[in-house]
């Protein structure tokens, strides 16, 4: 029964995540939105360590990882973030809470696969200034962004020896990303907006190379090596100039802007081509330590329907290390003996250069994996992490989120040896 209800959940769960947000960040208005760690809640707690494997949890970052699983693993994780935006003369605080990922992985004999679905983008923000007009009353510009970009994935992996796997995952992007524009007098009704809607989809490919070698049969030496290749996805956009009633929200007006004169009625957005190599070692069952590079290509983004000219782009660098210590995985009388207390660290240097400023994104991570029985295990954890800056006319981000992930493991494709 608990296969048929996870399956159904993927699919009716679906819906949710196409229409949640998932972000607050003024930054979330440039690129493809602001882009989210697309793995498990384990793996974001030790700095989005992709390079671990083992054989009972799912590694949605890697797909070379299936070839090493021996149970059937349902995945799902939510968070809930508070992000404090500073600039150099105020601050607020501002929540949100999404979903992060509902997957199954499955080992099916000489290979495992698994599905599910992941917010691959998120556009979340609103924005308001007041400009004194000339005549007496204020002029109040707005600005605002929601929407993003999801994910639903196939991934398989083949194990070519006991030590090393190879796998290869599809991923069809779709969403919509919403941005709006507007300006109004104060005391005035009725004000003007300018809204530019973007309908986005396209496929894309990662392939990667998983090993995992056994040293004196105590400890564990595992490396991973993963590509994805730029990919075009397909926008169609629609801009629609109108006047609207600042009390009740009503439209007075409107005209749709022709976009097909200026040829970006339909448009492409790539998908940045990615580079990532980790390296760990570690004690069986008892702790790891790893480190891992990403390399994003992502100088040559351009969006042709929506440019700002305040917005630059370079490759983007992350740095992350992390890992987990086990005090006694077989205990019988300590059940904090048997949690897997998990840390992390990652520093990035991100994509985007705003203001002629490049900006940067640092962030600490530790959680806790509880057992629940079985191999099944509920993993929650904090994360706090820094990006941008108070001067150049930017704002700096604080978020600190809980995030929370259940593993729930079953065991499918075993021939019955009694009746």
């Amino acid at each position: 029964m608990i296969r048929i209800s996870i399956v159904l959940s993927i699919f009716l769960l679906s819906h949710t995540a196409a229409a949640q947000s998932g972000s607050s960040s003024p930054y979330s208005g440039t690129g493809l939105g602001e882009r989210n760690f697309n793995g498990t809640q384990a793996t974001r707690h030790m700095g989005g360590l992709d390079v671990f494997t083992d054989s009972i949890h799912a590694n949605l970052n890697n797909p070379a990882s299936y070839g090493f699983l021996k149970v059937t693993t349902y995945s799902v994780g939510v968070h809930y973030k508070n992000n404090n935006i500073a600039s150099s003369s105020e601050a607020q605080n501002v929540d949100d809470a999404s979903l992060d990922y509902l997957a199954i992985s499955i080992p099916a004999g000489k290979f495992g696969f698994g599905f599910g679905i992941i917010p691959y983008s998120s556009v979340g923000y609103r924005i308001e200034s007041v400009t004194p007009n000339t005549l007496g009353a204020d002029l109040f510009n707005r600005y605002e962004g929601r929407g993003g970009i999801n994910q639903t994935y196939l991934s398989v992996g083949v194990p070519l020896s006991p030590f090393l796997a190879v796998g290869a995952s599809a991923q069809y992007n779709f969403g919509n990303l919403f941005y709006r524009s507007g300006q109004f007098v104060d005391g005035v009704e009725n004000g003007t907006f300018l809204s530019s809607e973007s309908s986005v989809s396209g496929l894309n490919y990662q392939f990667s190379i998983q090993t995992s070698i056994p040293i004196k049969k105590k400890y564990l030496l595992q490396g991973m090596i993963s590509l994805q290749p730029e990919a075009a996805l397909s926008s169609t956009n629609a801009r629609i100039f109108y006047t609207q009633s600042i009390s009740n929200e009503s439209i007075v007006d409107f005209q749709e802007i022709d976009l097909t004169p200026q040829g970006i009625d339909k448009t492409d957005l790539n998908a940045s081509a990615t580079t990532k190599i980790g390296l760990g070692f570690g004690r069986n069952k008892k702790w790891f330590l790893g480190i891992k590079r990403n390399l994003i290509k992502s100088a040559n983004f351009s969006n042709d329907f929506l440019k700002r000219s305040n917005v630059a782009y370079k490759d983007a660098k992350q740095w992350s290390v992390g890992g987990f210590f086990i005090p006694n995985y077989a205990s019988f009388t300590s059940f904090w003996s048997r949690v897997v207390y998990r840390f992390g660290f990652r520093s990035e240097q991100m994509s985007l250069i705003v203001n002629n400023t490049p900006l940067t994104e640092t962030g600490i991570s530790f959680g806790v994996g509880l057992p629940l029985g079985s191999l099944s295990n509920a993993n929650i954890g904090l994360e706090i992490s820094r990006r941008g800056e108070k001067n150049s006319g930017l704002v700096q981000e604080t978020f600190v989120a809980l995030r929370i992930g259940l593993s729930l493991n079953d065991i499918w494709f075993i021939k019955r040896k009694y009746n």
